[in-house]
């Protein structure tokens, strides 16, 4: 076995070698042909904003993007053949609906900002909105009834949703009964059903029958339908990782399985049931379709 080695010279010369990134270096041909295929059609739409009365939006969209594309496939063609031009297309429009995207988003909350703030002030908070028209000013008028309204009806439906959500959970991981498969089973359907369908159900079974009116507690039990499913199978899976030491150590202690249910296990989950309960807010928080259809479904009976 041979062993080659080097001379002192060739050392020196291969340290004083820098580092090369020949992927980085673009050709002279490749930057120009870019430039032009930016430079022409910014200059032809330029051109078209000046000294012609055609609406900007119908520029951009009609005459800019064309244009471009058709100029980075050219720009590709040239410098990297047939094969790239599919790519240069697929640049331009990712790019080109980035920045649409970008655009209509700016726009949209630059004019909320813009008009909407003169109705920020104190009384927006807690004045309300009965008297008020499209033609109101927007220093009169507020919030106070819709914040009031979502407080009132998510705070029945917490009422009603987390403990029986809790309840649900504690009998289908601690006592585990003979009916678990079914409360599980109907708890997963739960999960499932459409707000509107929550909405008909209280409109159907309550408010048509005359067994109460169109209020609040009728929308806070058609969020307590949504709400529920999400408590319990939430609770459930928090239940379900504490540990069984503790339990078993409770039992040896001498206490009773309720006691133990009461006094370690649920303290010890008590993080994981408040996320369930947060969990259940957002579910039905922001939920319209259970409130608006009782509601216009009674005026048109009037």
């Amino acid at each position: 076995m041979s062993t080659q080695t080097l001379d002192q010279s060739r050392l020196t010369e291969l340290s004083e070698q820098q580092l090369q990134r020949p992927w980085r270096k673009k050709p002279r041909k490749f930057t120009l042909s870019v430039i032009l295929a930016v430079i022409i059609p910014a200059a032809i739409v330029a051109a078209l904003f000046v000294y012609s009365d055609i609406p900007g939006v119908i520029v951009l969209v009609v005459i800019y993007f064309p244009l471009q594309a058709i100029a980075a496939g050219i720009s590709a063609w040239l410098t990297r053949g047939t094969r790239s031009i599919g790519d240069s297309f697929i640049i331009v429009t990712a790019l080109g609906a980035t920045v649409f995207s970008l655009v209509v988003l700016v726009s949209v909350l630059g004019s909320l900002i813009l008009r909407g703030f003169r109705a920020l002030s104190a009384h927006f908070l807690y004045q309300n909105s009965v008297y008020i028209n499209p033609s109101t000013p927007l220093e009169y008028g507020g919030i106070g009834h819709a914040m009031l309204g979502t407080f009132l009806i998510v705070g029945i439906a917490s009422l009603i949703a987390v403990p029986v959500g809790i309840a649900t959970a504690v009998y289908i991981t601690e006592v585990r009964g003979r009916a678990v498969p079914y409360v599980r089973f109907f708890v997963q359907a739960m999960s499932g059903v459409p707000s509107v369908v929550a909405g008909l159900f209280i409109l159907t079974i309550a408010v048509s029958t005359g067994l109460f009116n169109q209020s609040a507690f009728a929308g806070g039990i058609a969020y307590a339908i949504l709400m529920l499913p999400t408590v319990a199978r939430t609770a459930e899976e928090v239940l379900k990782l504490i540990p069984d030491e503790l339990r078993m150590g409770a039992l040896a202690l001498g206490s009773t399985r309720a006691r133990t249910v009461l006094k370690v296990v649920i303290p010890a989950a008590r993080t994981g049931i408040i996320t369930a309960i947060l969990l259940g807010v957002a579910r039905v928080i922001g939920e319209t379709a259970p409130l608006l259809l009782p509601l216009v479904t009674t005026m048109e009976l009037f």
